[in-house]
């Protein structure tokens, strides 16, 4: 339930490491379970489960195992992108100038270190909160619609991390509305599941 409306219905899946692509119309819901499995949002009933090294995480444990890229990126704006990285490093407890090194790498976020997220570029302000989703190297990465923003150039950047988590065994979440984002993941053999009317099926079943 979520403001009084069911959202979702006996929602009953399993997501091994790999690419997973949900897809679904406006309002279907897939926000909403992104949410839920990253256990930033309560549902009304049911669980999710993460297993990871003989342990099985629910609640709040999952959520601080999780690196998370929502619609609204939840960056600091009066912040650099250093200093956003940063925080998010403390808060994982992992040193901040490796992975800010692994970041600049990946985004390629130098050229804007020690500028304030808010004078940043739509794409640009992407980057940083998908480098951020990356901090601690997560086992599972939820992302909602990541591919907003980014030029050719950041997009195959991403497709390509994308796929070389998936064969590092990361389970990788991802809702997007972008028909030829979804194609380059379908190339790598993503996993494609449909969200309608409140129930969730892979596609081909």
């Amino acid at each position: 339930m979520l403001g009084g409306l069911r959202v979702l219905r006996g929602v009953d899946a399993e997501f091994l490491p790999g690419l997973h692509v949900i897809e679904g119309a406006n309002g279907a819901g897939k926000s909403t379970l992104l949410s839920i499995l990253g256990g930033r949002l309560s549902a009304t009933s049911g669980t999710v489960t993460l297993e990871l090294d003989q342990e099985r995480l629910t609640g709040r444990a999952l959520r601080e195992e999780a690196g998370w890229l929502g619609h609204d990126l939840g960056l600091y704006p009066d912040l650099t992108s250093f200093e956003n990285i940063a925080l998010h490093c403390r808060l994982r407890g992992v040193p901040t100038e490796p992975e800010w090194e692994r970041s600049s790498v990946t985004m390629t976020l130098d050229p804007f270190r020690d500028r304030r997220v808010r004078d940043l570029s739509r794409g640009q302000r992407q980057r940083v909160a998908l480098a951020r989703a990356l901090v601690g190297a997560p086992p599972v990465l939820l992302l909602d619609e990541p591919s907003t923003g980014l030029d050719a150039n950041a997009l195959r950047k991403v497709v390509d991390l994308l796929g070389r988590l998936a064969l590092d065994g990361v389970i990788v979440l991802i809702v997007t509305h972008d028909e030829p984002f979804r194609d380059q993941l379908t190339e790598l053999a993503a996993r494609c599941w449909r969200l309608a009317g409140g129930r969730l099926a892979e596609k081909g079943d």
